[in-house]
């Protein structure tokens, strides 16, 4: 038995597989995180029964009657514009 750890070195690397110099990249890289999305505005409705529209620090809250004359006047507006080509 003392003898196999003797000529271990000698015939024991004729059936060893070296290993490769580069190994080969197995787990793909992590993604990037991806970055937050910018918010140029926000439409949605209140738990009082109104719409409510931010736009950068500043926020608006209309009644439904609100939001109709604010369409109503928006619509005035854009009429009144020339068309552009």
């Amino acid at each position: 038995m003392f003898d196999w750890f003797k000529n271990k070195g000698k015939g024991m690397s004729d059936n060893v597989v070296p290993f490769p110099e580069k190994v080969p990249y197995i787990v793909p890289p992590r993604p990037e995180p991806e970055k937050p999305a910018t918010v140029f505005y926000r439409l949605g409705v209140t738990n009082e029964n109104r719409l409510a529209f931010s736009m950068g620090l500043h926020e608006i809250t209309m009644t439904k009657l609100g939001v109709q004359h604010l369409i109503d006047q928006l619509s005035l507006f854009r009429d009144q514009l020339k068309d552009e080509e």
